[in-house]
């Protein structure tokens, strides 16, 4: 006969990882690389299971602060939701604007048409993108980006309890717009070299058409384009890996405060 105890004791422990899986479920689905739909589902929820398995002894919960009433338990899990989305969205800024940096210099090169799947976010992309993108996630993990993840997970505790997301105030608000003004900023940061190279071969064809109209522009002057973005993306990977670096580590800083603030 199983003992009263036990099987309390068991209940109490399935309720606490069940807890840390509401928050940490979202996160790793909505995080970076990770996160990526080329990621199988069950590999996700599998490290998901794995990762609340072994943070559930670790952060202070208690399971009888989990809601008893289906209105509660589903606000529970909305206000987990919305914290991990916050928390998810200032990283996927960065690599949203790697992205938006490479499909205007596609644009550019006149390769707008040409595009390639992107493993992160399912849509196409232009090469350049791609090529910048693929170097984003490199930097990435290779400075043990994922790690700021695994890090907010458990400081996340700290600062918010679960479902004590408090109110959004105008700053959360004010602090998501600057997040996405940076994205921008950031963005036209990374395309800088290669987009100036290929306007001024824009700005040289229009004159030379104007001066020697027998010159046939179309035809010489994409392949010039093309040879030029590809020539000062690929010269520009040398700025962009310290430019990178320099984001994630300010990352890492971030989020504890934006989740201290949420708290």
């Amino acid at each position: 006969m199983v003992d009263a105890a036990l099987l309390n004791w068991t209940i109490d422990h399935i309720m606490r990882v069940l807890m840390v899986m509401v928050r940490v479920g979202p996160l790793l689905f909505l995080m970076p690389v990770l996160g990526s739909r080329g990621v199988p589902p069950q590999a996700k929820i599998l490290l998901a299971l794995m990762t609340s398995l072994v943070l559930a002894p670790m952060v202070p919960l208690n399971s009888a602060d989990l809601p008893q009433t289906p209105v509660g338990l589903g606000l529970f899990v909305i206000m987990e939701l919305i914290f991990a989305a916050i928390l998810a969205l200032f990283v996927r800024f960065v690599f949203s604007a790697v992205e938006t940096a490479g499909q205007v210099v596609g644009v550019q090169m006149g390769m707008g048409m040409a595009g390639v799947m992107d493993p992160q976010f399912g849509n196409q992309v232009s090469p350049v993108g791609m090529l910048w993108n693929i170097a984003a996630i490199l930097i990435f993990l290779a400075i043990d980006g994922h790690h700021i993840f695994f890090a907010a997970m458990v400081q996340s505790y700290q600062w918010v309890g679960p479902g004590g997301l408090g109110r959004i105030s105008q700053l959360t608000y004010e602090g998501m717009m600057s997040g996405a003004a940076q994205m921008f900023v950031l963005a036209v940061m990374i395309m800088a070299p290669a987009s100036m190279a290929v306007f001024c071969s824009h700005v040289g064809m229009g004159i030379i058409a104007k001066t020697v109209p027998q010159i046939p522009i179309l035809i010489v002057g994409m392949p010039l384009n093309i040879a030029l973005g590809l020539m000062f993306a690929g010269l520009s990977m040398g700025y962009l890996a310290p430019l990178m670096v320099a984001r994630f580590e300010m990352l890492g800083r971030l989020l504890p405060r934006i989740g201290a603030g949420l708290g």
